[in-house]
């Protein structure tokens, strides 16, 4: 199956305090680091390779899994280095030892999706995939319109008033994609560029995803994740 390229860099200050110590991807989820769910769903769908993008705190990311982590997963890292990278600078930096397609998980996503099913979905040497799911404005505000006209995806410059999905936190690129982008950057932007060209691919989801990157998203996947291990 396709590397999955995790971005786990970010400064999570929706979240105050609670990563201001401790970067997000390792916020105690029912006493177990959130990144070990993540990783655990992937390594079960048969994914073999992973790399981790880092930024804020990267450091504890990496020393806790070097340590902690006894999985099958062939996991390496890539850190922005002195200036943040942003989500797409990172991913064009994570990508450069790949040669083939590879997925992007949100660092804060837990997703009920079976990739496999993605990834056949996907056309290779065409426009980057977005998985969506249809959430009508709840979880966070929609920002793909999806008609029998077409698919578009709008956030950096405002969602179209009658956006009706949303991005799901699981895309496919090519490291080609990133081909004539900056060093730093943010990736939807990227994704808007190709919505606009009528060449970003999609995907439905029709499974709600779950999210730690704020205080209620954090208690919906407790709950969650409670539930199944009852």
């Amino acid at each position: 199956m396709f590397p999955v390229i995790i971005l786990a860099g970010g400064l999570a200050t929706r979240l105050g305090d609670l990563t201001k110590e401790i970067p997000k991807s390792l916020l105690p989820i029912n006493d177990k680091p959130f990144i070990n769910y993540q990783l655990e769903s992937l390594e079960s769908q048969g994914l073999n390779t992973v790399i981790i993008c880092t930024g804020h705190l990267g450091k504890k990311i990496t020393e806790y899994l070097e340590k902690n982590y006894t999985g099958s997963l062939n996991i390496s890292f890539s850190n922005d280095g002195h200036k943040p990278l942003l989500t797409g600078g990172a991913i064009k930096k994570a990508s450069a030892a790949l040669t083939g397609p590879f997925f992007v998980l949100y660092g804060d996503s837990y997703l009920d999706i079976t990739y496999k099913d993605v990834e056949e979905a996907y056309e290779i040497n065409t426009g980057p995939l977005m998985v969506i799911y249809k959430n009508q404005g709840l979880f966070d505000v929609s920002n793909v319109h999806l008609t029998e006209e077409g698919f578009f995806y709008s956030k950096k410059k405002g969602p179209n008033k009658k956006s009706n999905y949303i991005d799901y936190g699981l895309s496919i690129f090519e490291k080609r994609h990133f081909k004539s982008t900056k060093k730093s950057f943010d990736l939807s932007i990227l994704q808007e560029t190709f919505s606009d060209q009528g060449k970003l691919q999609y995907f439905v989801s029709n499974q709600r995803f779950y999210e730690i990157g704020s205080h209620v998203g954090i208690d919906e996947l407790s709950s969650r994740l409670e539930d199944e291990r009852n």
